[in-house]
């Protein structure tokens, strides 16, 4: 467990920015070179934490819907009279400034895709965290002697501050 918790923001990271097939062995092996581990983290290290479940269960719904978006993307340009081919062809023959274009659009596709990934699992995250206070507070106006106007005041007080002495 402490592994994870030491841990949980490289692996949301390396989930979020994962491409191609995903699996939680896979995930281990990663994870394992990433951080040097003596062996991979077993598929329940990670189940037991909702956070990264949640995340690998969202990235594995994205990959799966982009495989068929992909198809379908693919498809069309087959059928399309504007081919991949025919668009490139059109550019000058640099070879090595069409090769620096495409390591570039690459590149910023992987962090794009990686971003909305991060992005998709953040927005998830927050609708658990809401739909939990929305049944906190419910809960707690059901208790008797629980003043609301009392306790939210008290809640939004904040932290005390640092002493970093």
């Amino acid at each position: 467990m402490a592994f994870v918790t030491d841990n949980k923001e490289t692996i949301l990271a390396i989930i979020d920015g994962w491409s191609g097939k995903l699996t939680y062995e896979l995930l281990s092996d990663k994870l394992q070179s990433e951080l040097g581990l003596k062996r991979p983290p077993s598929r329940h290290t990670y189940t037991k934490h909702d956070e990264i479940k949640h995340a690998f269960d969202l990235k594995k719904k994205e990959l799966r819907n982009k495989k068929s978006i992909a198809i379908e993307e693919a498809k069309s340009i087959f059928d399309s009279s504007d081919k991949l081919s025919h668009l490139i062809g059109k550019l000058d023959n640099d070879d090595a400034t069409i090769a620096e274009l495409i390591k570039r659009v690459e590149k910023l596709e992987n962090e794009n895709q990686r971003l909305n990934s991060e992005n998709k699992r953040v927005i998830a995250q927050n609708d658990i965290l809401l739909e939990r206070f929305a049944r906190w507070q419910h809960n707690l106006q059901k208790m008797d002697g629980v003043d609301m106007n009392k306790l939210a005041a008290t809640i939004d007080t904040g932290l005390p501050a640092k002493n970093r002495d």
